[in-house]
């Protein structure tokens, strides 16, 4: 009877670390690395189908415009009622600067609406 006290207590039997991907790995646990994926990885990223979010993709940049064209495709966008000739006068006005532009064609739509 005291030689049952000596034995150390059996293990239990060890257990196969939990996997949640499609692939089955025919490598024992022990086996395993612990380092974790990384995140950006494109295996990681949600598929379209998937139901999760993903977010557009980037609309392309026009290549090769030069300012004052992309400034005045900036404002048309931001005011679609008012004329393209007006828009590009009220730019020419502002030293092709869009932000006193802006605000000018800002000053005019409401001035026109009240």
């Amino acid at each position: 009877m005291a030689d049952e006290k000596s034995k150390p207590p059996a293990s239990p039997p060890q257990a196969r670390e939990l996997d949640f991907d499609d692939e089955h790995h025919d490598q024992p646990a022990s086996h395993t690395s612990n380092t974790l994926p990384q995140r950006d990885h494109p295996s990681n990223l949600p598929s379209p189908g998937s139901g999760e979010d993903v977010a557009p993709p980037k609309p392309p940049r026009p290549l090769n415009a030069n300012p004052l064209q992309q400034a005045e495709n900036t404002l048309k966008e931001a005011f679609p009622s008012i004329d393209l000739a007006v828009i590009k006068a009220v730019l020419r006005a502002s030293g092709g600067n869009v932000e006193p532009a802006f605000n000018a064609l800002l000053g005019l739509v409401f001035s026109l609406r009240g």
